[in-house]
């Protein structure tokens, strides 16, 4: 898999959810899908470093305790 720039445009994250199934790698919904990366670093877009995930389940992993 490709390295992908500092700053994901729009079709990055298309092709990194294309190239993910199309669904969300906690659930598998196809929906809503957003790229969360994994050590917080927006920066950092490194494919290991990078999940698909609904919207939802973004929101919910960032939430305050």
């Amino acid at each position: 898999m490709p390295k992908y720039p500092k700053k994901l445009s729009p079709e990055n994250t298309d092709e990194i959810i294309r190239r993910r199934g199309s669904k969300s790698d906690k659930s598998g919904k196809k929906r809503n899908l957003v790229i969360h990366h994994k050590d917080g670093k927006a920066s950092n877009n490194d494919p290991k470093n990078l999940r698909v995930l609904t919207e939802k389940e973004h929101r919910e992993l960032h939430a305050p305790d």
